[in-house]
């Protein structure tokens, strides 16, 4: 193919076409910019509906191989008559004449034919698809709900605040139990595009590959005996630690620290910010914070 441009109003003149574009030339600009993948727009298409036999689907968009898939309210699939397995969230393209089956969809158990729609199947489509979540049930009741890597398509393209950057805060003190490892909770997390925390457990979980910056900032209380020390986790693994001796004769001021680390991380790992002191007796942890930026 020659080099060839689009969208010229020109009918007919240079690279304008006279008679309008086709759809498959239209298709070609949305790979080409876009890519395969979910949409930064509106609510992304979120699954959720852990622990029902619904699984509810966000409002969002996609492309699948040039198709444009949207959704402008929330769509739900019935998992009930799926027993105990593992399925593949999949937006697929029915490029076919007939009716494609599916183990679920939003209307039954098949795509339409010409339509791209949302399915859960067991094996991955013939036809064009993306697939944004792992879905697995047991009893046809939904356990667990896991996004899929490289769900984005153009947010390949780095954004500005919130949209790259997990918090965890906590304002209330925390009591750190004497020559104990404990996990550092929080009283409100802020959830971005790529990770999701939950507060009561401080776990936070990655949603999709990518480079990422860890970082804790914390303060124990005053006391002048032992050791004080923090550290990151990554699934269960310590990747990261800061150690500081405290000797009775030390600080009597509060005790700050800090841990940083940067990591290629992928959709389902989980990441955890620890403590550790040996004061002699339970010791408050206060005013802290964690995060979790995307870099790229």
């Amino acid at each position: 193919m020659a080099e060839q441009s689009m969208f010229w109003p020109t009918t007919g003149t240079g690279d304008g076409i006279s008679g309008g574009y086709t759809d498959a030339r239209l298709k070609t600009i949305w790979k080409a910019t876009l890519g395969n993948g979910v949409l930064q727009y509106l609510n992304k298409l979120e699954a959720t509906g852990t622990g029902t036999s619904t699984l509810a689907v966000n409002t969002g968009a996609a492309i699948v191989e040039g198709y444009l898939y949207e959704n402008d309210s929330s769509a739900s699939i019935a998992t009930a008559s799926l027993g105990s397995a593992t399925y593949g969230l999949y937006v697929i393209a029915n490029e076919d004449a007939s009716a494609l089956a599916v183990s679920r969809s939003v209307a039954g158990t098949t795509v339409a034919a010409k339509s791209t729609r949302l399915a859960l199947n067991s094996t991955t489509p013939a036809q064009p698809s993306i697939k944004i979540a792992t879905v697995v049930t047991s009893g046809g009741s939904i356990t667990s709900i896991t996004a899929e890597n490289n769900r984005f398509a153009s947010s390949r393209v780095k954004t500005v605040g919130s949209s790259t950057l997990a918090v965890g805060t906590r304002t209330t003190n925390q009591s750190i139990a004497n020559n104990t490892s404990t996990v550092v909770t929080f009283g409100s997390v802020t959830n971005s595009d790529y990770v999701t925390g939950v507060a009561g457990t401080g776990v936070f979980t990655i949603k999709e590959s990518g480079i990422y910056s860890l970082m804790v900032g914390l303060n124990f209380a005053t006391n002048t005996t032992g050791e004080r020390s923090t550290w990151i986790h990554v699934n269960g693994i310590l990747f990261v630690h800061t150690l500081t001796q405290f000797l009775a004769t030390g600080l009597g001021s509060t005790q700050r620290m800090t841990a940083a680390y940067q990591e290629s991380l992928t959709a389902g790992d989980t990441v955890e910010f620890y403590v550790y002191q040996n004061s002699g007796g339970a010791l408050n942890l206060a005013r802290y914070i964690a995060s979790i930026a995307r870099l790229g």
